[in-house]
């Protein structure tokens, strides 16, 4: 009767476990592959590249740049330039002298101070070994952080 019992439990059990299989089918059966699993990952922050932009020149207000004399001294061998800017007075400014002739310039440049009514610029002069001979023409420009300007042609001979 022990066998008996044995036997009956042995047959009740795998009666049980064939059941189970039946109900799931691939119980006990090798996947493939494991299933993926989410993980976090990080994404990157993008940086921002500041772009460039250019800064448009400030406007200037114009300037009246008046040549007063423009003389040959041949004693001290040189070509004299003075002039003025007659709208405003400030200190800072540049004037450029520039002497044409023959298709060929040559500029000189000083500084500009502040007079009681104008703007004077400083005594300009160049050296009459290093121009050419004849008739020419002499321009002063006026240039400075609020203000621009360019006076009109005056003419001058070398001898």
């Amino acid at each position: 009767m022990k066998n008996l019992r044995i036997a009956v439990l042995a047959v009740v059990l795998s009666i049980s476990l064939a059941g189970c299989s039946l109900l799931y089918p691939n119980m006990g059966k090798p996947t493939d592959s494991p299933a993926p699993t989410a993980t976090e990952t990080e994404t990157p922050t993008p940086t921002v590249t500041p772009t460039e932009t250019e800064t448009p020149e400030p406007t200037k207000e114009p300037a009246t740049v008046e040549i007063l004399d423009a003389y040959v001294d041949t004693q001290a061998g040189v070509l004299q330039v003075v002039a003025q800017v007659t709208n405003f007075s400030e200190e800072g400014g540049t004037c450029t002298a520039t002497f044409t002739s023959g298709g060929k310039s040559t500029s000189v440049s000083v500084g500009a101070e502040s007079n009681a009514a104008n703007t004077q610029c400083k005594t300009m002069e160049f050296a009459l070994g290093n121009l050419a001979k004849g008739t020419g023409e002499v321009t002063v420009k006026y240039d400075s952080t609020l203000h621009a300007g360019e006076s009109s042609g005056t003419s001058v001979v070398i001898p």
